[in-house]
Parts: C-alpha cells; sequence; structure tokens
C-alpha cells in the first residue's frame, strides 16, 4: 500500500496528522485503507499491538503510525500509540504533547503506568512518549516490567501501536516481538533499495516475526506515473491476502511485489 508523497528536502521531516473526521482531505484516503485492512485481518482480536517497523530511519514510520492511530480512533477504536523509538523520539511532537513523563519514568517507579498515558486531542487516541532519555533500550525492552505494561494496555485498548527503530540499523525490534502480534513494514520509494529490503525481510524472518503487511510511502507520481492514482496513489495488498505468511518471504517474493506497487 503506497501512502504519502515525498514533500521538498525543507519540509521533509515534518511528520503531520493529515486524518480528520468528516473531512476527504488529499492523502487521507491512503490510511482508510489501511486502516480498513487492519480492521480485517484483527476481527478475531487476536492482532492488537503491532510494531511499525522500516529498513532504514525517516520511511515514514511516526507519520505513518500517527495517522492510522487518529484513522482507527475514528471508527470508534481506543488506540495508544507508544513511542518505542529511544534513540529518535518524535510522536510527543505530532501529537503536540509533551515528551517527559514517559517510559524512562515509569521504569524506575518515578510514575506508575496510568500516570504515563496521555490523551491526544484526536478522538480515541492516546499516547505513551519515552520520556527522558534511554541510554540502552534493551534493557527496558527485555524487562517484565516492560512486558507488564504492554500487556496492561493490550487489556485496556483495542489497538496498541509501537512507532520501533529501524531494523537494519539497531536489534530493538527482536525484544519488541515478544510482545507484539505481528509487524506493518514500511519502504520508502526512491531511498530504501531491494538488497535493504531483503536484508530486514531476513532478519525478521529469523526472528519469527510476522510482517502482516507492506507499505509503500513518500510515493512520487511525477517520477514514475505508472503508479497513478486518482485519489493520491494509493494501493494495498496484505500479505495475508495475497502471498501468504511473510515470513515465508524470499528476495523473489519481494521482487514479484514490485508488480502491484512496492519499491522496485
Amino acid at each position: 500500500m503506497s501512502l504519502f508523497k515525498r514533500k521538498h528536502k525543507a519540509s521533509s521531516r515534518r511528520e503531520r496528522i493529515i486524518v480528520t473526521e468528516g473531512a476527504a482531505r488529499f492523502g487521507s484516503y491512503g490510511y482508510t485503507r489501511l486502516r480498513d485492512n487492519l480492521l480485517y485481518i484483527s476481527a478475531d482480536g487476536n492482532r492488537k499491538v503491532l510494531q511499525i517497523e522500516s529498513a532504514l530511519a525517516k520511511e515514514g514510520k511516526t507519520t505513518v503510525t500517527a495517522n492510522l492511530a487518529v484513522s482507527l480512533g475514528l471508527t470508534n477504536k481506543k488506540v495508544v500509540v507508544v513511542d518505542l523509538d529511544f534513540r529518535r523520539p518524535r510522536l510527543h511532537r505530532v501529537f503536540g504533547l509533551a515528551r517527559e513523563n514517559g517510559i524512562a519514568e515509569y521504569m524506575v517507579n518515578t510514575i506508575d503506568r496510568d500516570g504515563i498515558i496521555k490523551h491526544t486531542t484526536y478522538k480515541n487516541v492516546d499516547l505513551v512518549t519515552r520520556g527522558g532519555t534511554v541510554y540502552n533500550p534493551a534493557l527496558i525492552l527485555v524487562s517484565e516490567k516492560f512486558k507488564e505494561l504492554i500487556a496492561y494496555l493490550r487489556e485496556k485498548y483495542d489497538f496498541v501501536l509501537l512507532d520501533c527503530a529501524p531494523v537494519l540499523q539497531v536489534s530493538d525490534y527482536i525484544h519488541i516481538s515478544k510482545v507484539s502480534d505481528g509487524a506493518l513494514f514500511l519502504v520508502s520509494y526512491g531511498k530504501t533499495t531491494k538488497a535493504q529490503v531483503a536484508d530486514a525481510v531476513k532478519e525478521l524472518n529469523k526472528n519469527d516475526i510476522p510482517v502482516l503487511g507492506t507499505l509503500f510511502t513518500m510515493y512520487d507520481r511525477k517520477k514514475d506515473a505508472r503508479y497513478g492514482y486518482s485519489y493520491g496513489g494509493y494501493y494495498g495488498k496484505y500479505y495475508d491476502e495475497a502471498y501468504g505468511d511473510m515470513k515465508k518471504a524470499t528476495v523473489a517474493d519481494i521482487e514479484e511485489v514490485d508488480e502491484i506497487g512496492t519499491k522496485k
């Protein structure tokens, strides 16, 4: 599924929420498609905790996570977004909230688990920020206290969206997978190479992390008109429906997906 367009360099790091209630803004249709696919594959309630992954940094994970949360919230689903990109936390900026009083403070018992849940201005959407500086994320991610937090959020919300660090740059995803039900994998147009996608998928497969779907981000219609679409360039296929379980994927599978809009 291709999502938002690549912006000019000056604004490329400005994550923002474009999904609004009752408004068909340009670009929001892709998140509606993504949301509906996710609701379909999660109908049995077994896919509630999702880690948002990509091979590299700056592929749109934070933007996708925030907009997907808002879109789910508009369907009366209770959603909490958790910032697990400990080195580059950005979700607090997107939602206009303070970063303080987050996971870091919870881990040292400065604040309890309910105290770190921040209410956003968006319907049914809450946020858990990183909090203060985290020097060794692995110590948090492997702890029983962190596992208990995610288990608590799983019971409290319909969806728990985990904004994670890049697969090829840090190994946090391995520990996060122990508390998640699968991953949504992002591929950035004109940036991520086929080899990098293959390496990232190999790492996910090696650790038995099911990839529930792929998202094609930062697509530039001017560069490649063959992916043009009247609602803003959105295409989507979930591997559950089209290619089977992604943990069985090979490089050949990834090449085949090129035909429906994933990174060439």
